[in-house]
């Protein structure tokens, strides 16, 4: 469908474009379906729940689109993803770049775009053409519980160039990149999954911090941004009202102030920190009339159909212009014919996962950071024992995958002949692990900073031998409830590049890089 034939859409066809939907299950379902065929919906969004093979996510995204192009307007879908890499990789093939914040640690721009192209072109050839990523927010708050490791540091520089740098890697395999969250969820300490946070800074902190990566990645051409269900009050006026929905921030700031001519896409407005406010259907208008593009809602078929239908409503009534929808669906239309999303997947999946997985491999070796060890205990000696302590944990925030077990890091070190004493602990507070004060151990944490019971077990273990070094493999800030004297080494994540890059630190077969880009708090 070119621009100049919005005209020719009925309404119900015109507002179904600036929808974007999820469902469940592998194949799809009756509902998705439905909406396809009854309002020519714009775009679906891929979960963990729909991903069990690339042949079947390579056919279940050919028969979406052979779906959309056959019926109604015969309008191509924008089929999206969250593949970040690290924490939230939806595709977990063992392909999956590390978390952001590693790549921060390496700070090598070449090396980010590449991944960004590889990435992009591993989507492409499962029939994926949007991936909502990179993140843009500065995390230079260390309790921050949904972005932390997410985001490249808190320098708003290193952010801005390897932001800008992926998302120009994945735009040059037809990729649309989807910066997020904009203004900015990195000084939070509130998950907007589930409640409302509020950003206090003035606007002249904001552009200094907060905007600057987003500028940068608009002034390069990024394809599109998402929203965040964050407050700012010194833009709105109004601690209760997030920014998905401030024509303020949409319009004002995105808009105007920065001169953003994208998609503006909206956060899943079945979050709490909407849905429990003004709730999944009026959020929809309003992030419409705030100036959003996309409206995205992730879950519920009910609340989909009705979140549609109530935009219609808004338009028949007067309250949404009509024509400010002809605009958003042109933007829509450039950037579908832009990508080419309509286009078969050139390159198999196999093809693209091999330079896929050298290049995490590659960033892992360049970022892995040894923070201190004034003791030398890193190598360890493998030729004897190893005792290995690792924590579970439950995943950060709702946008995270729930995949991580201590097990990948004591199998990576076996397959490199280290005799491994594994122990897996889920409740720290019954834990106490014994020596003779001489053994190796390797202590591997997994947010000990949030967790008061996993950081009292940590500093009981590090004071029973000398031999003893912590991996942090979710978080470098568990560095801030290890003792002082303790070697400490962090993967920023446990994606397979990462792990495998820390095994070969641990046993002495390479030197770790990385440089740390972040603070450590005082506390």
């Amino acid at each position: 469908m070119s621009a100049q034939n919005v005209g020719e859409l009925s309404l119900r066809e015109k507002v179904g474009q600036l929808f974007m939907v999820g469902f469940d299950g592998t194949e799809p379902t009756d509902d998705v379906c439905a909406l396809i065929e009854e309002y020519n919906l714009g775009g679906v969004i891929y979960f963990s729940r729909n991903i069990e093979s690339p042949s079947q996510v390579a056919s279940l995204s050919r028969t979406l689109q052979e779906l959309a192009q056959s019926t109604g307007a015969g309008s191509p879908l924008l089929i999206a993803t969250d593949q970040e890499g690290g924490v939230v990789s939806r595709l977990d093939w063992g392909s999956q770049l590390p978390s952001h914040m590693l790549f921060g640690a390496c700070g090598d721009p070449h090396v980010t775009r590449k991944a960004g192209q590889a990435v992009g072109r591993e989507l492409r050839s499962l029939g994926i053409t949007m991936n909502l990523a990179p993140v843009l927010d500065v995390n230079n708050n260390p309790d921050n519980p949904v972005i932390g490791v997410r985001s490249f540091g808190e320098s708003p520089e290193l952010v801005a160039d390897l932001g800008v740098e992926m998302a120009t890697g994945m735009q040059s395999a037809d990729v649309l990149a989807c910066g997020k969250h904009f203004p900015g969820h990195g000084d939070t300490a509130t998950d907007s999954h589930v409640g409302l946070p509020v950003v206090d800074h003035d606007i002249d902190r904001l552009d200094r911090v907060e905007f600057f990566p987003f500028k940068r990645a608009i002034a390069a051409g990024i394809d599109a941004i998402m929203t965040t269900h964050v407050s700012f009050p010194s833009i709105t006026d109004d601690e209760d009202r997030p920014a998905t929905i401030s024509p303020a921030v949409q319009t004002g700031i995105l808009r105007e102030r920065l001169d953003f001519d994208g998609l503006v896409v909206t956060d899943c407005l079945e979050m709490h920190a909407i849905a429990d406010g003004v709730g999944t259907t009026d959020g929809a208008v309003e992030a419409i009339e705030a100036g959003c593009d996309i409206a995205m809602v992730s879950h519920t078929p009910d609340r989909q159909r009705n979140a549609i239908e109530a935009v219609v409503e808004a338009v028949e009534s007067g309250r949404l212009s009509e024509a400010s929808i002809d605009e958003s669906v042109r933007r829509i239309q450039r950037l579908k014919q832009e990508r080419n999303v309509a286009e078969p997947p050139a390159q198999s999946w196999e093809e693209s996962a091999t330079t896929s997985t050298s290049i995490a491999r590659s960033v892992a070796e360049c970022g892995l950071t040894l923070v201190r060890d004034e003791r030398g205990v890193i190598p360890f000696d493998v030729d004897r024992p190893l005792h290995a302590i690792g924590f579970t944990g439950d995943r950060g925030s709702n946008a995270e995958d729930d995949r991580y077990e201590p097990a990948v890091v004591f199998d990576a070190l076996e397959e490199r002949g280290v005799d491994v004493r594994r122990e897996t602990v889920s409740d720290p507070a019954s834990f106490d692990y014994p020596t003779d004060g001489t053994a190796q151990i390797l202590v591997v944490t997994y947010d000990a900073r949030s967790n008061p019971g996993q950081a009292t077990a940590l500093r009981r273990l590090c004071a029973q031998s000398d031999d003893v070094a912590v991996l942090a493999v979710r978080t470098p800030y568990d560095l801030t409830v290890c003792p002082d004297d303790v070697p400490f080494l962090t993967s920023y994540g446990y994606s397979p590049g990462a792990v495998d890059a820390a095994a070969s630190v641990l046993v002495g077969d390479s030197t770790p890089k990385g440089t740390l880009p972040v603070t450590m708090p005082d506390d």
